[in-house]
């Protein structure tokens, strides 16, 4: 056998050594995957990075957001191993799965625009007449487009709760046809990027840890900010959960752990959460 056959065999054999470590090693890791709000994933992505660059072994796969119900559901049927939500599990869901649910932070609800539209505030009355029928225009004649959540009963209650003209707007709204409609967080938010002079309920969360091009407008000289939401100076705001199963495996509960931790904390801070 020639010298030059030897060494490539020998090559060979040495990458596909190198190859079948690899596959062992991929196969070894330990898979995490979340889902649920769009208010809550975009944390969960920032998280998930941290935790990784420290914990190797575990790779966290954070999947598109499925809304609250949607992620839940995901959980109950085993797809995913930690839903994020903006609600406890219901009775129905938790007589399926015995799970642990923990609210780890809260966040600012917010009526989002897109930056480029260069309204920053809003009386809740100005708030009330977006809603009008026609031709409703935002305070620097820019026509608005609400995004209504006819889909979340949860969302579409806090902001009601802007004011009783604001409530009364709402329900009129929502029995027009041919208004927008979004049945999660991040379509709304998506629609509000793409559509000109739309408005829609949002979180400081999505809009920070995503890195939306979205602004969260004050509402009544009240600014939608982490800080303001902790000392109770801005009222409005989303619970964010995280559920998962009773039984879920160690790294599961360790990555759950990781939210409320030193590092986990600072991280959701810095990205629209109140964490708690």
């Amino acid at each position: 056998m020639s010298s030059n056959i030897f060494f490539r065999r020998t090559r060979h054999l040495a990458l596909w050594f190198a190859l079948a470590m690899l596959s062992q090693a991929v196969l070894a890791q330990s898979v995490v995957r979340i889902s649920g709000t769009g208010s809550g994933t975009g944390g969960m992505r920032l998280l998930a990075q941290a935790f990784m660059q420290a914990n190797p072994a575990i790779r966290v796969d954070v999947q598109p957001a499925l809304g609250s119900s949607g992620g839940i559901s995901a959980l109950l049927a085993g797809q995913i191993e930690l839903a994020v939500s903006n609600r406890p599990p219901k009775p129905a869901e938790a007589d399926k799965l015995a799970m642990l649910s923990v609210e780890y932070a809260r966040t600012p609800f917010v009526v989002a625009v897109h930056k480029d539209l260069g309204v920053s505030a809003l009386t809740s009355a100005q708030l009330a007449a977006l809603f009008a029928e026609g031709a409703a225009t935002f305070p620097n004649g820019k026509r608005a487009r609400p995004v209504l959540r006819l889909s979340d009963a949860g969302d579409t209650a806090i902001l009601k709760s802007f004011g009783p003209a604001v409530a009364t707007a709402i329900d009129a709204a929502s029995q027009r046809r041919g208004m927008l409609n979004a049945d999660t967080d991040s379509d709304a938010a998506d629609l509000v990027e793409r559509t000109s002079g739309a408005f829609a309920a949002s979180t400081l969360a999505l809009i920070e840890s995503e890195k939306r091009p979205l602004t969260g407008l004050a509402i009544d000289g009240k600014a939608p900010t982490v800080a303001a939401l902790l000392d109770g100076s801005y009222p409005y705001f989303k619970s964010l959960y995280v559920l998962v199963s009773a039984q879920a495996g160690a790294d599961t509960k360790r990555f759950a752990a990781y939210l409320q931790s030193a590092p986990g904390r600072a991280l959701l801070r810095a990205n629209g959460h109140a964490p708690l």
